[in-house]
C-alpha cells in the first residue's frame, strides 16, 4: 500500500493507509529497506516481522533488528499509529500542532507528547542542515520574543536574534516579479559580524549576490566570497518591509506561528522550533508527498532524550 501521490494525503486516507499498527510498521520497513529487509550483520533476509517487538528476524543469522534502531523512533513505547499521526500532523499543517493538543489526540502525557515533538524538530532541524540558498538572496534578522516597553528591533536585549535568508527567484510568466524561493532561519547569539558570517556560511552558497541593510553587521559579506549590496534604510523612499519584502514576512508567520500556536517558547529550545517552521515552509509546494519526506527525515536522524532536551544549553544555531 503507498502513500497517495496526487495532492495531499487527506485525514481520511491517512486512517485507511495507517490506522493499524501493522500498517505503520509496513511503511516504516518499505521506507528503511525497499529493495526488502537486509540484516545489518550478514544482509541476510528477513525471516518474519515480530510485531510484539517491532523486529524482523533474520532468516540467515537470527540476528533481530528493529525497525526503529537508530531512528528518532528508537525505544520508544508510544504506539506507531500515535507517532505516524504526530508526523502527519507536523508536515500538513502550516500552523503545526502543540504538545498539549497532540496528547489529547493521541492519549499521552504531555510529557510524551513534548518529547515527541521534539524528537520530530530535530530531525527538521537535521535535514535542513543539507540545503542551502543560492542566487539573489534577502538577508535580514529580527527579533523574537516577549513585549519590551521602549525597545524596539535590535534594542532589544531579553529578545532572541533570528537570521533569515529568502532566495529571489523569476516567477517565469513575463512582467511578473521575483517570487520567493527557498529560505533559512537561525537563532543567533547576537547580530555581530561573527554571527551573521556564519550564518552566511552555513546556508548561502560562495558568489551569491546578498542583500542586506547598511547594520554594520554586514560589512565583511563582500569580502567572504560573495556580491554584496547594502541599503541605507533611512535614506530609501520606501519603507524596509517594501524593500525586502520576504524576509519581513518571513519573521511576520515566524513570530505568528510561535505566538498562535505555542503562545511560550523556551529560549533553550527556540532553535528546533525555528526549524519546524523552516522546514515546512520550504516545502509548502510539495503537498503530495509531506508526510512521506518528513517520514523519512525522522528515519534518517538519531533520537534525542528527554534528559538530553532538558539539559540542553540555549540553542543558538
Amino acid at each position: 500500500m503507498k502513500i497517495q501521490r496526487s495532492g495531499m494525503l487527506t485525514v481520511s486516507q491517512f486512517r485507511e493507509q495507517f490506522g493499524e499498527e501493522w500498517q505503520c510498521a509496513a511503511q516504516l520497513s518499505r521506507q528503511r529497506w525497499p529493495d526488502g529487509f537486509l540484516c545489518p550483520r550478514c544482509q541476510g533476509p528477513s525471516r518474519g516481522y515480530i510485531a510484539s517487538r517491532r523486529v524482523h528476524e533474520c532468516a540467515r543469522c537470527g540476528y533481530q533488528c528493529s525497525v526503529t534502531a537508530g531512528t528518532v523512533l528508537h525505544h520508544t513505547r508510544t504506539p506507531l499509529t500515535g507517532w505516524f499521526w504526530a508526523i502527519y500532523r507536523m508536515s500538513h499543517d502550516k500552523k503545526g500542532i502543540s504538545a498539549v493538543q497532540l496528547s489529547k489526540e493521541i492519549g499521552v502525557r504531555y510529557s510524551t507528547a513534548w518529547l515527541m515533538l521534539h524528537k520530530i524538530r530535530k530531525a527538521m532541524a537535521d535535514r535542513n542542515g543539507s540545503y542551502t540558498l543560492g542566487g539573489l538572496i534577502e538577508v535580514d534578522e529580527g527579533y523574537v520574543g516577549g513585549h519590551e516597553p521602549g525597545t524596539q528591533g535590535r534594542g532589544g536585549k531579553n529578545k532572541a536574534v533570528v537570521a533569515v535568508a529568502v532566495e529571489h527567484r523569476a516567477s517565469g510568466q513575463p512582467g511578473r516579479p521575483p517570487v520567493p524561493g527557498f529560505a533559512a532561519l537561525q537563532v543567533l547569539p547576537n547580530a555581530s559580524s561573527k554571527s551573521l558570517d556564519g550564518f552566511l556560511a552555513d546556508k548561502v552558497r560562495p558568489g551569491s549576490h546578498v542583500c542586506t541593510d547598511a547594520w554594520n553587521g554586514y560589512w565583511p559579506v563582500a569580502a567572504n566570497g560573495f556580491i554584496h549590496t547594502a541599503t541605507d534604510l533611512p535614506k530609501q523612499d520606501q519603507p524596509p518591509h517594501k524593500l525586502f519584502p520576504w524576509v519581513h514576512i518571513t519573521l511576520s508567520n515566524l513570530k505568528r506561528f510561535l505566538l498562535g500556536t505555542h503562545h511560550q517558547v523556551e529560549g533553550k529550545h527556540l532553535g528546533r522550533y525555528v526549524a519546524e517552521f523552516n522546514y515546512r515552509l520550504n516545502r509548502r509546494s510539495m503537498e503530495q508527498d509531506l508526510m512521506t519526506r518528513l517520514l523519512r527525515a525522522t528515519l534518517a536522524t538519531s533520537t534525542i532524550t528527554y534528559k538530553q532536551l532538558i539539559a540542553a544549553p540555549e540553542l543558538t544555531g
